[in-house]
This record gives structure tokens, C-alpha cells and sequence, in this order.
């Protein structure tokens, strides 16, 4: 933790305490599988993610997919109709993570944006590898369009966003329905899989996400080495990258993710789209901690202006 000597000390007492996650590629698969499953007690929740936003419904659907169905969690700030959305994809390399673990930070996004927030709960590998995941994002998609006004929602007003893993499958939503998305708010996403930028050297061993843990993750969502090259995979490698939605890119500097987020910023800029580059003195995943972290409260605020903006 020396090298991060300057975060807040409640930052750098829960990254010495999230340690353990070092531990899952050799963790036994039931262990993984308890993993996934784990929800979060109401006490920690609290502690880790925030005061938790009541809203005015929450309801659960299955929506059809082939080859697997996807649950998904709505968050309905108001009864209104027509409401504008949010399809929300939760961080966890792929590999762990729920809708409980991102349940305050959707609640939040719902009530500070008015608008309604579809959390998916995709297959987690690697039990359920590549393309999967992409696959369910896309039913979801048009699951939304379909059925609109069943769920009060505006199908023509559909915007993405999600952190880490679930940032990498709100950029390959963008680039394959990228008429169908009204904007994209990539969180400290995942975008080269294949884990050669300097910040992963720089920051291999950094809080919470370390590269030996995110390359177990891509491990584990890859079906063979070739997949980590195809954009739905790593979309640094898309070719055409014209004409996407407006982006909002979040990044932390000490995190092993960070350059691949400049990588792409550059990237669309460079084929003339509109992004918004917001970068922050923090760790991966900071966004859903505003007691841990000391940058949560300034990047929820640039999100809810961006969503906003667009309403």
C-alpha cells in the first residue's frame, strides 16, 4: 500500500482489508459458486454502498434470451409513464457480483435522474462464458424496445452505462445498437482483455482489482485465447467506432484499468464522436463506495449532469 500512501486512510484501510480477493483463482469452484450467490448483509451494505434511496417501485422480470433467459431488477423512481432508462450492467470481471451488490448505487441513479434503471443480471462465467453475457445485454435491449409501454418506459429513450465488466458490455451495447442507444456512461470499464497497458504493470498489485485477479476473470469469460481479440470482447479493437452514442468516460488513477479508458476516450475522439472524460485520484470501484471513497460524491454528480443533459 505504499504507493497509495496518499488516498484518504479509510480508502487504504478497506483496500488492505479487500485482500482476499487474491485469493479467488485459487479459490475452489463451490467457493466461486457461494460467491456469486452471496448477497449483501443489510449492516455492510450500508457501510460499503450508502444510505439506500426508497423508490416508488421496484419489480423483477425474466426476459427471453437464447441460449439463456435474464432476470432483470427495475428501479421506478416515480409512477409516471414514458419514463426515460437506464439499462445498468454491474461490475465483477464477468465473474461475481449481483444485483445486490449495486443495488444503492441503481437506487441512487434512479432517484438523482428520474430515470427508471434496468439492473441485468447476466450469467456469470465460468459457468457461462463469452458471448453470453452480450447476448442477454442485447435481449434486454430489445425487450425494452418490445415492450415499453408495459413497463412505462420510453423505448426511443434508452441510454447505457455500467462500471468495470459491466462498462465492457455498455461499450459493445453501444458499438452493435449504437442507433438504438441514446448515450453511454463507461465506468472504469474493461476494454482490452488483453492486459499489456502500462497502468496494469503500474498498478498490479493495487486495491481491489489486482492484475492476477483480472486476468483470472478473463480467464474464466473467454472460451479460448482468440476471444479476448473480438470487439464484443475488447472494444479497443472495434474498427469502426463512427457515430456512437455520447460518451462519459470515468477513470481512477490507481487502477489497472485506467489506460485502456484514456485508450478509448482518444479513440472516439478521434472518429469524431462526443466524449466527456472525467478522471479521478481514486481506485477501481469507487464509484459505489461514498463512505470508502473520496471521489464517489464528485463522479455521481459529472454522471447525474451527463444523464441529465440528455432528458
Amino acid at each position: 500500500m505504499a504507493n497509495y500512501r496518499t488516498l484518504p486512510w479509510r480508502t487504504r484501510l478497506f483496500a488492505l482489508l479487500s485482500t482476499p480477493n487474491n485469493y479467488l483463482p485459487q479459490a475452489p469452484l463451490f467457493v466461486l459458486k457461494a460467491v456469486q450467490k452471496t448477497g449483501v448483509h443489510p449492516t455492510v451494505g450500508k457501510v460499503l454502498f450508502g444510505h439506500s434511496e426508497d423508490m416508488a417501485r421496484i419489480t423483477h422480470q425474466t426476459v427471453t434470451c437464447s441460449p439463456q433467459n435474464v432476470n432483470v431488477r427495475c428501479y421506478y423512481p416515480t409512477l409516471g409513464t414514458d419514463l426515460p432508462v437506464i439499462l445498468f450492467f454491474h461490475a465483477g470481471g464477468w465473474v461475481i457480483g449481483n444485483l445486490e451488490t449495486h443495488d444503492a448505487l441503481c437506487r441512487r441513479m434512479a432517484k438523482q435522474t428520474g430515470r427508471l434503471v434496468i439492473a441485468v443480471d447476466y450469467a456469470l462465467a465460468p459457468w457461462t462464458k463469452y458471448p453470453v453475457p452480450v447476448q442477454q445485454a442485447e435481449a434486454v435491449l430489445a425487450w425494452v424496445q418490445s415492450q415499453g409501454a408495459a413497463i412505462q418506459a420510453n423505448p426511443k429513450k434508452i441510454m447505457v452505462m455500467g462500471d468495470s465488466a459491466g462498462g465492457n458490455l455498455s461499450a459493445v451495447l453501444s458499438l452493435k445498437h449504437r442507433q438504438d442507444i441514446e448515450a453511454q456512461v463507461l465506468i472504469y470499464p474493461v476494454l482490452d482483455a488483453t492486459l499489456t497497458r502500462a497502468s496494469v504493470k503500474e498498478h498490479e498489485n493495487a486495491p481491489v482489482l489486482t492484475h492476477k485477479v483480472m486476468q483470472f476473470f478473463v480467464d474464466c469469460y473467454a472460451r479460448t485465447p482468440a476471444d479476448i481479440y473480438e470487439p464484443d470482447f475488447s472494444p479497443l479493437f472495434a474498427e469502426d467506432v463512427r457515430q456512437l452514442p455520447p460518451c462519459l468516460m470515468i477513470t481512477g488513477d490507481y487502477d489497472i484499468l485506467r489506460d485502456e479508458g484514456f485508450a478509448y476516450v482518444q479513440k472516439l475522439r478521434q472518429a469524431g464522436n462526443v466524449v466527456q472524460h472525467e478522471h479521478y485520484p481514486d481506485i477501481h470501484g469507487f464509484i459505489s463506495m461514498p463512505n470508502i471513497c473520496a471521489s464517489t460524491q464528485q463522479a455521481t454528480d459529472e454522471i447525474v449532469k451527463f444523464v441529465n443533459a440528455k432528458s
